[in-house]
């Protein structure tokens, strides 16, 4: 059973004033930049009403809590070796071994990567990193209950904050989303940047989502649902459980068919309901680089759960949200949303989906909770050694960000017909 999550308004209050967006200068306008840091302001809090957001399984006795709530941007320090930080430039992908320190408590060892594709960079720039807790000491070393953490380093994200904002709309929409907040890491005493901190997408994630965490994981990389696809683990890549791929080639069967006999011999594996929240909210925060958008999908996990037989989708890679403005409805080439659109049934509860998430986005004031998101983490973003771009890059784009979403139910509304 999927658990839907209880939210409650969030009442945000900013304690400094976000930059009035019209006054920030398009980057490609020409006009110098100013790229030095004054002023870092590390302690800025966004301040929010305690229980905001009820994330299932969570509670008050869940300690990993503490490092995605609103109030503080978390501070982690890394420990590594001169040898292993030539191994882990030598051999980017393979776990390394480094001391963690976060909260004046020392973990280690605890087992380190780069990550990443397009937006890769090596370790000695900015790397997107992933953390295995008990790569080397399996139980002891798990951190705050978690047995890793993921943080991506923004690199093709010139808001600086995306994924935090966007991750938070599928979360209060009730979609199984990884928590999200930003982070500071230091290495070896030196900063190195600012990230986004994330859930790692593994059992202990599904456990606070399903009631059973058993069940069979796959990343949909580049793939969809045929026979070429399903049956190759390059495309749906085994994460966690069995790698039985029954549900996804169930699904690839029924979608040979049309109309409505295709849609009902899919949902014997498919819950439908869950893509078509998935699929509303990614067109909401304009997550078009993910499926159904892209095709054939990639950036997102599928999770067979054990106690619906049915398969749920899980978002990952949201960095690229809120940039582009695209037809939510027509963009959706992937082939579940295309056989969805065939059946005036299905296509008619994807938009009552939409409706019910732009409801969830101005109740929750995702604008205002963005401009306090941006004036929080300012200080540290400016002093980002290795920031990936200009300084008015990072402005104009939380600009334009926030405006996309004040404009949402507009935008979506011209494209799609809603009432």
């Amino acid at each position: 059973m999927l658990f839907l999550l209880a939210c409650v308004p969030t009442q945000i209050h900013i304690t400094e004033a976000p930059a009035d967006s019209s006054e920030v200068v398009s980057p490609d306008s020409g006009q110098a930049t100013d790229t030095s840091v004054e002023d870092v302001s590390p302690d800025t809090t966004v301040e929010a009403d305690t229980g905001v957001e009820s994330v299932p399984g969570s509670s008050e006795t869940d300690s990993s809590a503490v490092l995605f709530s609103d109030d503080e941007i978390p501070i982690f320090y890394v420990e590594i070796s001169a040898e292993n930080t030539s191994a882990l430039i030598e051999s980017p992908y393979e776990y390394v071994e480094v001391s963690l320190t976060y909260n004046d408590i020392t973990y280690g060892p605890v087992g380190m990567r780069t990550k990443g594709e397009n937006s890769w960079r090596p370790f000695d720039e900015k790397s997107s990193l992933k953390f295995d807790f008990n790569r080397y000491d399996d139980g002891p070393n798990r951190i705050l209950g978690l047995k890793g953490l993921t943080f991506n380093a923004m690199n093709e994200d010139y808001s600086m904050m995306h994924e935090r904002v966007a991750y938070r709309m599928y979360r209060e929409a009730g979609v199984p989303a990884a928590r999200a907040n930003h982070a500071v890491i230091y290495v070896n005493d030196e900063l190195y940047g600012l990230f986004t901190v994330l859930d790692t997408i593994d059992d202990v994630f599904l456990a606070r989502w399903f009631e059973d965490s058993t069940g069979s994981m796959f990343e949909q990389h580049d793939g969809d649902f045929t026979d070429d696809y399903v049956q190759d683990n390059i495309y749906f890549q085994l994460e966690e459980g069995k790698d039985d791929r029954t549900g996804l080639q169930a699904v690839a069967d029924a979608l040979e068919d049309s109309g409505q006999d295709a849609i009902d011999a899919a949902g014997e594996y498919l819950s439908w309901d869950s893509f078509l929240r998935y699929w509303a909210v990614g067109g909401v925060v304009q997550n078009f680089d993910a499926y159904p958008f892209r095709f054939a999908g990639d950036d997102c996990h599928i999770y067979h759960d054990p106690t619906t037989n049915q398969l749920h989708y899980i978002p990952h890679g949201v960095d690229e949200s809120f940039y582009y403005h695209y037809n939510i409805e027509s963009q959706a080439g992937g082939h579940l949303s295309a056989k969805c659109r065939e059946v005036t049934s299905c296509r008619d509860d994807w938009a009552g989906h939409v409706s019910e998430v732009l409801d969830v986005l101005e109740k929750i004031d995702l604008a205002t909770y963005a401009e306090a998101v941006a004036v929080q983490i300012e200080g540290w973003a400016q002093a980002d050694p290795q920031r990936n771009y200009d300084w008015s890059y990072v402005e104009y784009y939380q600009a334009d960000m926030i405006s996309n979403i004040r404009s949402r139910r507009t935008d979506i509304s011209a494209d799609i017909g809603l009432d």
